[in-house]
């Protein structure tokens, strides 16, 4: 008798359960609009597009409907065999090269091609989009490696956002079973770290992701920082403790001037990610360019903005220009071209008070596309013998 009531009990606590948890799924989808894009681990890459959907992409800023081809990129279809004919460029980023806030045609890739095909009458140019969004340098690498090299490009560009992309190429920072990293060796070599490709991170935990209310419970987890809040109280830490350690720890630690651990490590393991995808290019007879993006705080200036949410970043020492001086010098000592948008978008915002960013995402909206690519069109056709470029 006890046994049976006790699976009774049982049986109806699974079914409140699974009765609540519909319930609430329910809800928040009918309260909160919710992203249903797809990402799925692929064994060479890690993280990466689901090929061939069509689902949506939306935020406060915007709400698109993203497409991707078989290959799993927010793009058109690219066959694997270049004709004799064209001139392929491959172009590696995060999220705002793969641009899911914008239709394919409005993003960074397809308006570059449509830019230089304007002015390029004797080549077809072939722009390929490898962005996905989450990842930096020692992902691109990986892609490059893994995927870019088969298109047989004739110019590969990296795109480098430096406010998270030392922190995404960084095990120890932003350490992610679906991520891969390369692990900087005693010798100076990289040691490749695939990604997990176990059950629970390449089925539960994209199962999960398609969950509107654990979803929403997870961003809200994630945006209560209670060391902080303790730290302000004076409960936990002095002034400036907290703040110091939570800013350490998170993307913007690329720019504290004191450079605390990890990030000396993190900064050689990108740069050395950045040289090593220059020299596989180079060494496939392909040209490499890198591209640097700048924030929104960085582009118009907003730092003491940015910053604000933290009353004791103050007491902490900046240096916004370190990680852009650090590719540019790597540029320089490997022989390959940096281009740094922030310049150009900074004298564009200042001419005409138009912010190229969506107000609230961060990421260039169209027309941050659209001159980024204006930017790309003008320095390539400037120096067309140099990338090869017909008439």
């Amino acid at each position: 008798m006890a046994k049976r009531r006790l699976a009774l009990y049982l049986g109806a606590s699974v079914v409140s359960i699974l009765l609540g948890s519909v319930l609430a799924e329910g809800l928040t989808r009918l309260a909160l609009p919710f992203s249903t894009v797809e990402y799925r681990v692929d064994p060479n890459v890690g993280q990466i597009l689901v090929a061939n959907q069509r689902t949506r992409w939306m935020h406060q800023d915007y709400d698109e409907v993203v497409e991707t081809n078989s290959a799993g990129f927010h793009d058109v279809e690219h066959q694997i065999t270049k004709p004799a004919d064209v001139y392929r460029i491959v172009v590696l980023g995060d999220s705002f090269i793969e641009a899911l806030s914008a239709p394919i045609e409005l993003g960074f890739t397809q308006q570059l091609e449509e830019l230089l095909h304007r002015e390029v009458k004797t080549q077809h140019i072939e722009v390929i989009n490898l962005g996905v969004g989450g990842m930096g340098p020692a992902q691109h690498l990986r892609m490059l490696e893994a995927k870019g090299m088969t298109y047989q490009p004739d110019l590969v560009i990296m795109s480098v956002f430096p406010d998270n992309d030392f922190w995404d190429s960084s095990e120890q920072l932003s350490w992610s079973p679906s991520k891969v990293f390369y692990r900087l060796q005693p010798n100076g070599s990289l040691k490749y770290m695939p990604a997990d490709n176990s059950w629970v991170t390449a089925k539960l935990r994209p199962g999960l992701r398609k969950s509107a209310f654990l979803t929403t419970l997870r961003a809200g987890m994630n945006a209560t920082n209670i060391e902080t809040w303790l730290g302000r109280m004076g409960l936990l830490a002095a002034p400036g403790v907290a703040v110091e350690k939570t800013m350490r720890w998170s993307e913007w630690g690329v720019y504290l001037a004191d450079h605390p651990e990890p990030w000396p490590d993190a900064y050689r393991t990108t740069l050395e990610c950045i040289k090593s995808a220059s020299e596989l290019s180079t060494s496939a007879g392909a040209r490499f360019l890198v591209m640097l993006i700048g924030s929104v705080a960085t582009v118009e200036d907003r730092w003491d903005e940015a910053l604000s949410a933290y009353s004791e970043a103050n007491t902490l020492r900046w240096d916004f220009e370190h990680p852009f001086s650090e590719i540019t010098e790597l540029g320089q000592r490997t022989r390959n071209d940096v281009i740094n948008l922030v310049p150009l978008f900074r004298e564009d915002f200042r001419a005409t008070k138009i912010s190229r960013s969506w107000s609230h995402d961060g990421h260039w909206n169209p027309s941050g596309n659209r001159l980024a690519a204006e930017i790309l069109t003008r320095h390539l056709l400037a120096n067309r013998s140099q990338y090869s470029l017909a008439d």
